[in-house]
């Protein structure tokens, strides 16, 4: 096997495990009654704004993937948003790299590029994500007292982005020689795919393409933090701002690999461990953490969905 899969292997067990202890952790000496009544006192107009702030990340989304794919006079940002909203529908229904591989059927279907051009927006969005992550799991710790446990995780996320950067940057800004060295070792046909996707890959020589790009990933997930603030308000808690960048800290360890589609149970047991850290009793953290599931869901889920029935219904005949 090779190191890199060593390495994806190691990440997914370790990720497995770290599931399976927090949905322990949460679930230890929790009373599920309680937490059910927690649900009776939510404030609809906080659950609406978390709403919003979750939808924001879809145009946000369709604004980044648009920066990064290559220029095109008669491309849509709509048709971007479509595309956005039908991968953002499938990474939440189904298991692990089925999302990803739609992101990049649609990106060539329906958004008209090229093979090489849609695993290069894959790869740098995965990119900016995982730099995303990191930016906010270091703000957390600058602003919470992290666990124990904690900052050991991270080294998995910190080596997968480091690796990611090294070999997009090389085929970034080497794509030539790479092209021609394949070309000779190994067949043309490699070598042209390796210039392509060099090519494609121009959004990292860029500092105005790749620096607003990474602006939107922030976006995006300021964004989140927004929602999580809002759902607390839904529950009438008020916690510092602080709470919400280590709760999505915590939630952004806890899915680092999806091991079960959607991440239900994993989700809920992460924001669980998460406001324990801040005194919450688990019945009420529970109560706040199906809620905040729902509206991640149904924001980011089902916009796609319409899009997908849509299509569906277009193509069949009457």
């Amino acid at each position: 096997m090779t190191a890199r899969g060593r390495l994806v292997r190691t990440t997914r067990w370790l990720a497995l495990f770290v599931a399976i202890a927090l949905v322990t952790i949460a679930l230890r000496r929790m009373d599920v009654a309680r937490a059910w009544s927690e649900l009776s006192a939510v404030r609809p107009g906080w659950l609406g704004a978390a709403l919003l702030c979750y939808f924001a990340i879809l145009p946000l989304w369709a604004v980044q993937w648009h920066l990064l794919a290559p220029f095109a006079p008669g491309r849509p940002l709509a048709r971007m948003f479509a595309v956005v909203s039908m991968t953002s529908t499938v990474l939440n229904t189904t298991p692990l790299l089925v999302g990803e591989a739609t992101g990049v059927v649609l990106l060539v279907t329906l958004g008209g590029l090229s093979r090489a051009a849609a695993l290069s927006v894959l790869a740098m969005d995965q990119l900016l994500v995982g730099i995303a992550k990191l930016i906010v799991l270091g703000t957390a710790a600058l602003l919470v007292a992290l666990p124990r446990w904690m900052p050991g995780t991270v080294a998995p996320l910190a080596m997968g982005v480091a690796a990611l950067l090294a070999l997009l940057s090389i085929a970034a800004w080497r794509h030539t020689q790479l092209a021609r060295w394949a070309a000779r070792v190994a067949a043309p046909r490699l070598g042209d795919g390796l210039a392509s996707l060099g090519e494609a890959l121009a959004p990292l020589r860029s500092p105005a393409r790749g620096g607003g790009s990474l602006l939107l990933a922030l976006a995006k997930k300021s964004a989140e933090i927004a929602a999580i603030l809002c759902i607390q308000r839904a529950f009438g808690v008020s916690l510092p701002i602080a709470s919400g960048v280590f709760v999505l800290a915590c939630l952004n360890l806890a899915t680092l690999v999806p091991v079960v589609p959607g991440n239900v149970g994993v989700y809920e047991a992460a924001v669980v461990v998460a406001y324990s850290w801040f005194g919450l009793p688990a019945e009420q953290a529970l109560g706040i953490a199906v809620v905040q599931h729902v509206c991640y869901f149904v924001a980011l889920a089902l916009p796609g969905a319409w899009w997908i029935v849509r299509g569906r219904t277009e193509a069949t005949p009457v």
